[in-house]
This record gives structure tokens, sequence and C-alpha cells, in this order.
């Protein structure tokens, strides 16, 4: 497959505004390959991508405290933060994730799930979202879920690393989430996977914070506030000593990206274990809430469901 283009890669979103030129890449590897435009016209490839696989997770929320059992973390749960609440997708319970106004400070809530110790090295992870209607995190946020990759068998493994760049041997991590672009977007902002690993730039400020990987501007999708909309993802380890890693992203079951050239770890160990959903919020100055609903981890390819009669739209 060639390459259509290089994939714009912007700074991390914590860097100041009005600084447009990132840094160069560290010399152990260049950028991932934006391979999606080759991907969306190679019907082959488009299909093996897409090639459906074993369901390692599924949660519609229907069940109750059964529901919430199958994380092995809930983040604001005994304070209500976190609830089932009659807001689906599809039946009659999402969950619920609430950041409350903290007046400038960060807020937030989520849950977190455990794949197994052994890991896996091809993980699809789709959920559906809905952002409130009045949602508007300001500038800074994550939000929207994702994926973790892990080299131990510790539940809570890589967590509270931002900032610190991943060695290779110990982890990695990829989100699927909206971004303002300081307000030039109108909220929630376009969506772009936001990515701890290895062979990550430097921020400006001498720290690693996580690379924005974005599709052109033009093809950017923003979603609509008030109404569910389909997220998925992809990543595909690399072997070891090789760069042949793999990232990708759908929106509503159209290929939204699709990277490739990327060294995820540098030790067999480091697979796919563990995946989240939430909302963060940098600086929380009003109260912000979303709903996950239809949650599916997968070892292909899930894609998107119709919504049931209730759904609200």
């Amino acid at each position: 497959m060639t390459t259509h283009r290089a994939i714009i890669v912007l700074a991390a979103v914590l860097a100041p505004a009005g600084q447009d030129e990132p840094p160069a890449w560290s010399e152990a590897a260049s950028p991932p390959r934006d391979v999606t435009a080759d991907t969306r016209k190679d019907k082959e490839a488009l299909a093996a991508l897409q090639k459906p696989g074993k369901v390692l997770f599924e949660n519609d929320f229907e069940h109750g405290a059964e529901s919430l059992s199958k994380f092995f973390e809930i983040r604001g749960r005994a304070d209500g933060r976190v609830s089932l609440d009659g807001t689906p997708h599809r039946g009659e319970t999402s969950l619920r994730c609430v950041a409350p106004d903290r007046e400038g400070d960060s807020s937030g809530s989520g849950a977190s799930a455990w794949l197994g110790d052994a890991g896996h090295d091809r993980i699809y992870f789709r959920r559906y979202i809905r952002f409130a209607e009045d949602y508007d995190q300001g500038n800074l946020n994550h939000t929207g879920g994702g994926l973790a990759g892990v080299a131990g068998t510790g539940k809570w493994d890589g967590m509270g690393k931002a900032g610190v760049r991943p060695r290779g041997d110990d982890r990695f991590t990829c989100g699927f989430e909206p971004w303002r672009d300081w307000g030039r977007e109108d909220s929630p902002g376009y969506m772009f996977l936001y990515a701890y690993w290895v062979d990550m730039k430097k921020g400006r400020d001498g720290n690693w914070w996580g690379i924005m990987l974005e599709p052109p501007k033009e093809q950017r999708r923003v979603p609509k506030r008030g109404e569910w909309v389909c997220l998925e993802q992809m990543i595909q380890v690399n072997d070891v000593g090789k760069s042949n890693g793999e990232l990708a992203a759908w929106i509503d079951g159209e290929l939204y990206m699709h990277l490739d050239g990327i060294r995820w770890r540098t030790d067999e160990l480091v697979r796919v274990k563990r995946f989240d959903v939430g909302i963060y919020i940098h600086a929380a100055k009003q109260k912000n809430v979303v709903w996950y609903d239809d949650v599916v981890v997968s070892t292909g390819y899930v894609g998107p469901v119709e919504p049931s009669a209730a759904a609200v739209k």
C-alpha cells in the first residue's frame, strides 16, 4: 500500500496557542503514515480492516449493578458522577458520566475495564457517545474513551503518566476525542486521536504531552451535541523491532482515519489490555455530561447498530 500523504500531526494539546510549528520527530522513527485515502479506495484492504472478530467485552447497561460490575474501576460512582440513566441509544439505560463545575479546576468521571492479563495484539473498541446539548469543555478535555497497552498484569499500570513518554517496554495509550482548537470550533469540537507511544515528540515545555493525530481539515467531523454518535477505534501492535503497527478510527461506520508505520512497543509483553470511557475537563467552569451505550470490544471490526425506537435523537 502506498502512502497518500503524511498525516497532520500538531503539537500537544497543552501547548500555548499561537505556536503552530511542531518540534521535529525523534531520530528513532518517522511520523505515522496516513493511509486513509488508500484504504478507502482499496476494497480488499478496507474489507480486511473491517473484518469481524471475536467479541471480548460488551455492555448495553441494561442490567443494573451487573453492568457496572464489568468495570474494575468507576471514578465517581459514590457521589453520583457516574450512574445508569434513562437516556439510551438502545434499550432503556445508558451510562451517564458527569464533570461537575469546579470553578476552573479539573473535573471528571469515568470507568475502566480490563481485557485480561495476556492482552491482545489487535483490538477494536466500539462505543456510542452522546454529548449533552449544552456540552462545552472550554478548550481542553479528554472525553470519548480510549485503549491502553501495558506490559504487566496490574490493572492500574501506566495510569497517571501524563507528560511522560512511554519507554516502549511499559505502555502506550490512545484516546478518540474532540478538540475545539482554542475556541475556533463549536463544542464539542472535531474528533482526533490522542496518543502516547515510544516514538512521540517532545513538547515545547520539555514534557512529552500526548500527540494529536488528525485528518485533513476538510475531512474533520464534529459530533452534534444531543445526538448519539458511533465511535470505533482499532490498534494493531507492531512486531518488536519493526515500525509496522497500525491505528484506525471510524465515525458512524465510516472510516475516519487509518495510520500505519507506528512502533507502539519494544517488548512483546506490551499488549492492549485496558479500555476506558468517561469525561475529563481540564478547567471545568460549568457542569458537563456525556452518555455512553452499546460498548463492544472485539478482535475484529464491530460497526454501528440501529438505535431503538425509544432512543433520544
